[in-house]
């Protein structure tokens, strides 16, 4: 059993969170799964359903592929929108700031980090996997992301994509200064022109503020590398 904020204790069976992704258990006991495996499956189910999306929505400027994406010319929808869709409607129940017990299983085997937060810091999952994984522009930089916990904050997750980015260059400025400013404007792009979709498809603000805080996390790059890390290293040793 594990107790959080607000003395609320849950009864947590490890074995019911053995796959990597994201668990969410809101206070009207809903349950929702976010792995891998089931967001495949019930996003295979929602793409034989052509009725889901309205042909006015599909049809909106703001619907359309990014202007940089390679398979813009197609009539295709967006593969970022693949893993947001089928949990649309019962994530659009919930306003970004209710609350929502989140349990996060990453890369590491035996680790599961449990945490009551908000619903559109708990998305910030679904637009990682979103804009970096599914999407054909973004995939190419997953390896930025590589260990970030989705639910930790901004600055969190900003520092351990800078350690992964001066890793992966070697720590040479130059390349990094350069990867930096491809993966911003790219990513802003990308976040820019999903957060519209969002706004199209979506009748709470859960998921459109989610994409935005992922927005914000990665505008936030421009920022002095060696400067920001220190600045955080600094506050650390400060505790």
């Amino acid at each position: 059993m594990i107790t959080v904020k607000n003395s609320k204790s849950i009864n947590i069976k490890f074995s019911d969170y053995e796959q990597k992704g994201l668990y969410l258990l809101f206070d009207d006991s809903t349950r929702l799964v976010l792995t891998a495996g089931e967001i495949d499956r019930i996003t295979g189910e929602f793409w034989k359903n052509p009725l889901k999306i309205p042909p006015e929505i599909r049809e909106a400027a703001d619907f359309k592929l990014c202007p940089i994406c390679p398979e813009k010319k197609s009539e295709g929808l967006c593969y970022a929108l693949h893993p947001v869709l089928p949990f649309l409607e019962v994530i659009d129940k919930y306003a970004s700031y209710d609350k929502v017990t989140a349990f996060y299983k990453g890369d590491e085997k035996d680790l599961l980090y449990v945490s009551e937060t908000k619903v559109t810091t708990a998305l910030q999952y679904i637009s990682i996997l979103s804009l970096i994984y599914y999407c054909r522009i973004g995939r190419k930089y997953w390896r930025y992301y590589y260990g970030v916990n989705p639910l930790t904050g901004i600055r969190d997750i900003r520092d351990r994509m800078y350690l992964n980015i001066y890793w992966l260059q070697k720590g040479d400025l130059k390349a990094i200064n350069r990867i930096l400013s491809e993966f911003k404007n790219e990513i802003k792009i990308t976040s820019t022109s999903q957060v519209k979709r969002m706004r199209l498809i979506c009748k709470n603000d859960a998921f459109v503020n989610a994409f935005a805080n992922t927005h914000i996390a990665t505008d936030i790059l421009s920022m002095n590398m060696e400067e920001a890390l220190n600045t955080s290293f600094s506050d650390f040793e400060k505790v």
